[in-house]
């Protein structure tokens, strides 16, 4: 963590307060006007000078009580406009105390004003934008990387499984909270929305902030890929197609540990991992197959040669054709 993040982390608890105390900026300033309106009201009945009635006007408005003119010789009019005042003071008071209290009682709200502080403040960060399990799973995966990230999601359902002070619950489609995650600074963004038009608003949206952003976009139609490149997505991931190339190579083989894709579909290659239990000659694996590591005791070892002889308690990762892979099962089974 470097002296930035600490500083960042600091900062982000003594600002994040006043961006909540923000939500009650309306009301304070209706209390001011109330405040202005009762000193105007003494000025013109009770001949009060401006420093006196604006004294004398919070005096009402709080009910303190420390000014109160002789009843019996104010004049009608006055006691009416007075009455109304204090209405509306009351009014102003229960909705201030009203969101005071719903933001101290939700949490979230703190989290919420903290992540858009440290996304508005922050520099070559990734921002993940969108709803469902690859934001979830691409943030906890960020985190375990150390990298520094914001989520702008729409879902309390992400927000709930992130349960952090790097989330906005916010609209992913508002300019305003993508500037609050922090999109004019921020190295990428991953955009993962629930259907691809809004992925694609998003997208240009994003590119129109921060034209050189790299922009990683997840589609669940692959017709759309040059749709999105033309709209500037660096990267066009199509999600459903994935999976099913992923489920398709595990149904093959019981081995497969990854996919390393290619998006014309034409040269996927597999990751097997095979635990070796008799000795094999490497030469001796199906020419299908490309070994890459020999894992031993622990330690990887990428230096070997087609002579070099697979021992027992060794695992073998390799890459290939996944049809290979219970022929090689056989072979290095006892």
């Amino acid at each position: 963590m470097t002296w930035r993040s600490v500083l960042l982390d600091i900062l982000e608890y003594m600002v994040a307060p006043y961006s909540v105390l923000r939500k009650i900026l309306p009301q304070v300033i209706m209390l001011a006007l109330v405040v202005l309106s009762n000193a105007v009201i003494f000025v013109t009945y009770q001949h009060l000078d401006w420093i006196s009635a604006i004294y004398a006007g919070v005096n009402v408005v709080t009910t303190v009580g420390l000014y109160a003119p002789n009843i019996n010789q104010m004049p009608s009019i006055e006691k009416l406009l007075l009455v109304v005042t204090i209405i509306m003071a009351v009014g102003l008071y229960t909705s201030i105390i009203q969101s005071m209290v719903n933001t101290v009682v939700r949490r979230s709200s703190w989290a919420d004003a903290r992540a858009r502080w440290r996304g508005s403040h922050l520099k070559d960060h990734i921002v993940l934008i969108g709803t469902g399990r690859v934001i979830v799973s691409a943030a906890r995966r960020l985190e375990r990387l150390g990298k520094e990230y914001i989520v702008l999601t729409s879902s309390k359902e992400v927000l709930e499984q992130l349960k952090g002070d790097r989330v906005i619950l916010g609209n992913p489609e508002d300019e305003k909270d993508l500037m609050s995650a922090g999109i004019p600074s921020a190295s990428s963004a991953v955009i993962a929305m629930e259907d691809d038009t809004k992925t694609l608003l998003v997208t240009l949206k994003v590119q129109k902030i921060n034209p050189p952003l790299n922009t990683i976009c997840v589609v669940k139609q692959d017709s759309l890929i040059d749709v999105f490149r033309t709209a500037g997505a660096d990267e066009v991931i199509p999600y459903e197609d994935i999976i099913g190339r992923i489920t398709a190579a595990a149904s093959i083989a019981r081995n497969v540990g990854g996919v390393i894709f290619t998006m014309d579909r034409k040269a996927d290659m597999v990751v097997g991992f095979f635990d070796i239990k008799k000795e094999v000659k490497i030469s001796s694996l199906p020419s299908d197959v490309v070994p890459i590591i020999i894992v031993d005791s622990g330690k990887l070892n990428p230096y070997f040669s087609k002579d070099t002889v697979l021992k027992p308690g060794q695992t073998l990762i390799l890459l290939g054709n996944p049809d290979k892979f219970k022929e090689i099962t056989q072979m290095v089974s006892q």
